[in-house]
């Protein structure tokens, strides 16, 4: 499949913010010690992220960036974050991993800027206002990251969805401006907790829907929103993330069942209050990707739905069509490269709504390998269909350039 190599996008990666991000963005004399910043070598002899002044991370970061590392090298002591994969913040470096690995394009998401949410155990993250500064601060770098090749990399942005003017005004200035090429949100409610059917995010997805740009629904291990790991007690909920991933007993658990159980937990209280609620039916031009989530429960989920809508039809009163109807004419979902589910489910749910993803450089990421483990998992669908999943979906999805 020679022509496949052509259009192998990753829709799903991650940078890994260097250092001096924030500090050398925001403006220091309105937030002073709230900005985010890195310590080399705390009181205790770690590396440390404060963030409104209060330590975000201590010696945990090198999870971020730390792809293809031996799991149980990486508990054996403290690491420095810049031990990791550079190609998390040098562009250059990224490109030679791509390269590397056989991939074209890929589509960037945060690392810690990912962690901006409303309930926040950290008083300052909880400030729309602040959450928009740094928000605006990683959207202004991941620009230029991807400026070291715009035919190749291309970034989502983040917004403080929490205010959903703020949210609308940082999306049409990352797209408008900064050339972005999609929007962030957390897959879980931001306002006020309701979710996202409730008419209050209405203007946000009009906002997006005009611009054009997918709205990406994308999970994080940390207790900022009322997501499945805040709900369900799933990590302790502390400020510092390092402690939420790994102290870990069997009644706390960590980045394992927060990503294995919780994120499709979130995926799927997600994609039902936009389809069953009512959003894809107000907004038919809107495009929602649910990334990193797993994707084998997709077909069965959908399945329910719509068998559930026809056995109770007062919640078909604000639909016109099924639940997988919407799904097949707006959505899409993410597979990592060796799910053995992907081929399988791949008619159910359409091979034109499969996007895969690397998470490179994060620790639990293929690599390297991911696109050669890709190749193998799709090698039994038609030759079209791998064109698709390799790399024609994400395009379509973001609306990047052919």
């Amino acid at each position: 499949m020679d022509d496949l190599r052509a259009t192998t996008v990753d829709a799903d990666g991650h940078v890994m913010e260097p250092g001096d991000l924030w500090s050398s963005r925001m403006d220091a004399k309105r937030w002073g010690d709230w900005v985010p910043r890195y310590v080399a070598e705390d009181s205790d002899g770690r590396e440390s992220w404060y963030v409104g002044g209060v330590r975000r991370a201590s010696g945990s970061f090198i999870f971020g960036c730390a792809a293809g590392y031996d799991a149980e090298e990486l508990l054996s002591r403290p690491w420095r974050y810049t031990e990791g994969h550079a190609s998390g913040w040098d562009p250059v470096e990224r490109l030679r991993v791509m390269d590397e690995e056989g991939i074209d394009r890929s589509v960037l998401f945060p690392t810690a800027g990912l962690l901006f949410g409303p309930l926040d155990p950290i008083p300052a993250v909880r400030d729309p206002e602040f959450a928009l500064a740094c928000n605006r601060a990683y959207n202004d770098w991941v620009a230029e990251y991807c400026a070291a090749d715009p035919s190749r990399l291309f970034a989502v942005a983040a917004v403080p969805l929490q205010r959903v003017d703020l949210a609308i005004g940082e999306a049409q200035r990352a797209v408008g401006e900064l050339g972005l090429c999609g929007i962030n949100i957390r897959s879980a409610a931001a306002v006020d907790e309701l979710p996202f059917s409730h008419d209050a995010y209405d203007p946000f997805w009009a906002a997006c829907e005009e611009l054009g740009v997918p709205v990406a629904l994308h999970p994080a291990t940390h207790v900022d929103f009322p997501n499945a790991a805040r709900l369900f007690r799933l990590i302790h909920a502390d400020a510092n993330v390092a402690v939420n991933n790994k102290v870990t007993d069997r009644v706390h658990g960590g980045t394992a069942i927060s990503i294995a159980i919780g994120a499709p937990v979130d995926a799927i209280v997600s994609m039902g209050r936009l389809v069953m609620g009512g959003v894809c039916e107000r907004f038919p031009r809107l495009k929602l990707l649910f990334m990193e989530a797993g994707g084998g429960w997709c077909a069965s989920i959908l399945e329910r739905m719509d068998d559930e809508v026809k056995a109770n039809p007062q919640e078909r009163r604000w639909l016109s069509l099924l639940p997988s109807e919407y799904f097949a004419r707006q959505c899409w979902i993410s597979f990592e490269p060796d799910d053995p589910t992907l081929p399988r489910v791949a008619d159910l749910i359409g091979t034109d709504r499969i996007l895969w993803a690397s998470d490179f450089p994060h620790a639990d990421a293929i690599y390297p390998g991911a696109v050669k483990a890709l190749r193998d998992r799709v090698a039994p669908l038609a030759p079209e269909d791998q064109v698709r999943i390799m790399g024609q979906n994400a395009i379509d999805a973001y609306g990047l350039p052919t």
